[in-house]
């Protein structure tokens, strides 16, 4: 019959709070997981599942829970946890961020929509272009990669190691890495707008009486909807290596890196 003592209970317990604030931290920061659609329950519920699962294949340090510095390990867990989900935040937030720039060049940024995960109002294209990134991301199996990178975490990034601002650092620098990604998806847009804009600049200059301008908004409104269309068939491919090169991010700055 097995039998447990006090003194074990409470060891399994603190091993297993240390995990549990990282992965819950880092649900509560993962796109469509940390969202306003998925209650907390649900994402207390998959923290503490995924945190049984994990618990028993790593090493956790013992330390005294009573102590003030059980509270800065917590702390040090959640930071750790937020930081991890804010990095796949940003390749969300880097084709949310493209379609909202596509709009503006194609003359439909008036079109808000509301978002329902984040409770603002956002570009019908930035909105669009979202949902496609979601839509990706789990059928590629994103969330299950993310779960591995933050298993193998507790190994590179092990509980007890401390903040290194270095880090913070390169996660801050990784902003620059969104807004350039953003402006190469809507570079050849951008492009073509500006070709047809001079176009039209030449045409009215040389016959004002063509009134070009009149036609001019509805004609790149219709040529952008075209591009946009023409795009889809290579978005799953824009995502797969803007993915790649997140998960390579994480392998060459952090140290973090999975088998799979």
């Amino acid at each position: 019959m097995l039998e447990l003592n006090t003194e074990q209970l409470l060891e399994l317990t603190i091993s297993f709070l240390l995990p549990f604030f990282r992965i819950g931290a880092f649900f509560m920061a993962l796109p469509l997981f940390g969202s306003r659609l998925v209650s907390p329950p649900v994402r207390i519920s998959f923290a503490f599942i995924v945190s049984i699962i994990i618990t028993p294949v790593i090493n956790v340090p013992p330390y005294d829970p009573i102590s003030p510095g059980y509270i800065l390990l917590i702390a040090e867990q959640l930071v750790i946890g937020f930081v991890l989900g804010f990095v796949v935040t940003i390749l969300f937030q880097l084709f949310s961020l493209a379609g909202q720039l596509a709009a503006m060049k194609a003359g439909l940024g008036f079109a808000m929509s509301n978002d329902p995960a984040n409770g603002i109002s956002v570009a019908t294209l930035g909105q669009y272009y979202l949902s496609m990134v979601a839509l990706a991301f789990l059928g590629t199996n994103g969330h299950l990669v993310m779960i591995e990178y933050l298993a193998e975490s507790f190994t590179y990034w092990p509980i007890g190691g401390g903040f290194d601002s270095q880090r913070y650092w390169q996660l801050v620098l990784l902003g620059g890495w969104m807004f350039e990604k953003a402006l190469l998806i809507v570079l050849p847009l951008a492009i073509a707008v500006l070709i047809i804009n001079l176009a039209f600049g030449v045409v009215a200059k040389a016959s004002p009486q063509l009134n070009i301008f009149a036609l001019g908004f509805p004609i790149i409104m219709l040529f952008s909807l075209f591009f946009f269309w023409i795009m889809l068939e290579e978005f799953l491919r824009i995502y797969t290596l803007f993915f790649e090169e997140m998960t390579n991010w994480l392998k060459v700055t952090w140290g973090i890196q999975v088998n799979g």
